[in-house]
């Protein structure tokens, strides 16, 4: 049976948040500054700034998902919850990473064809295996699996999912890879912070239960202080960021870095304090942005390139003020095309499970 107090909740306030979440994320993975090097200051932050300023996406995206977490665990077993994920998260997602790994490989059966080599030039089961592997683990697609193994790890805890022990044992894992980012125990990259996460969903599951309680302290927060913390912790980000560039520049911008953190959970609060502000209401954004994440990293692997190679771009020797200008170039093109395939494939009801939700 449907919890009472959930059954109160107003839902936009979510579908705003999550649209804006992914307009970030969209933002992030359009840039071509992921391992760039640059010498002049200015370039460098021009660099951190816009890599910085929507990073707050990924942590916002698990808050989110904690919190309608909250309210599933109530209305459904285990088993019923887990179906669902499967028929809405991971059949959309397997259908997209298998057309990404047949558009690779036509990609090259046609450059091959082209320089007269053999179409797949003696490519083994194993190395078919590998490219495969690559987009699920090297790929914005490697979310999806971390995002259900942490779903996983909740319900394998379900019992502790109150208990403020639980929650401070997932923030020491969080802050555990955090750290890492100086001693570089083990590789920083995401598909290793497979427990770095857990601790956002369990916190939106938390700020469902008392959400009451959520809301009168953003309601007793002035805007200006929060404004004021969002500009103070964005700027404390970006010089952590300078100094990972400048001394080890390993994984300068990973999203769990501890003022990356606290910047996220800042800019949670002030967009959800800005509420019917930043509402988006032209559309449907909750039938939208599961899609768009899942169409848009195949439209940058994809098609950009059949964009680039005409107009002659490339990034050799090139400034930080030119790669921002073909990030913004990238990110108009990609989010525009990825709404709109969405929108239409929304539109047929036999197909529109491609898109999940």
């Amino acid at each position: 049976m449907i919890n009472q107090k959930t059954s109160k909740i107003n839902y936009d306030f979510i579908d705003s948040l999550r649209f804006i979440s992914m307009f970030g994320i969209v933002m992030e993975h359009s840039s071509f500054f992921f391992g760039a090097k640059f010498k002049s200051f200015d370039e460098k932050i021009v660099q951190i700034f816009s890599l910085q300023f929507f990073k707050f996406g990924t942590i916002i995206f698990f808050l989110l998902a904690g919190f309608l977490i909250g309210d599933k665990f109530n209305r459904y077993s285990t088993k019923e919850y887990l179906k669902r994920r499967i028929d809405n998260t991971v059949k959309p997602w397997f259908f997209w990473v298998v057309l990404l790994f047949i558009l690779n490989y036509i990609d090259v059966a046609v450059r091959n064809l082209k320089s007269g080599e053999s179409i797949f030039m003696g490519k083994t089961l194993v190395n078919i295996l590998v490219d495969f592997g690559d987009i699920v683990f090297n790929t914005s697609f490697w979310f999806i699996p971390n995002f259900l193994i942490c779903i996983a790890i909740l319900l394998l805890f379900r019992k502790y999912l109150y208990n403020k022990f639980f929650g401070i044992f997932l923030l020491c894992l969080s802050l555990f890879y955090s750290i890492n980012l100086y001693f570089d125990i083990f590789p920083t990259s995401h598909t290793t912070a497979l427990f770095g996460f857990i601790f956002y969903l369990w916190l939106g599951v938390q700020i469902n239960k008392h959400y009451e309680n959520f809301k009168e302290l953003i309601r007793k927060t002035s805007l200006l202080l929060l404004v004021t913390f969002t500009i103070v912790t964005f700027i404390l980000s970006s010089l952590e960021s300078y100094y990972l560039l400048v001394k080890l520049p390993i994984d300068p911008f990973n999203t769990l870095r501890i003022s990356n953190i606290i910047y996220s959970l800042i800019c949670f609060s002030l967009l959800y304090k800005l509420g019917d502000k930043i509402a988006i209401k032209r559309f449907n954004s909750s039938t939208l942005t599961f899609g768009i994440y899942l169409v848009h990293q195949l439209l940058i692997f994809r098609l950009m390139p059949l964009i680039f190679r005409p107009l002659h771009i490339d990034f050799e020797n090139k400034s930080a003020y030119y790669f921002l200008i073909i990030q913004l170039f990238t990110f108009a093109i990609v989010y525009t095309v990825s709404v709109l395939i969405v929108y239409l494939i929304n539109k047929n009801s036999k197909i529109k499970w491609v898109i999940g939700r």
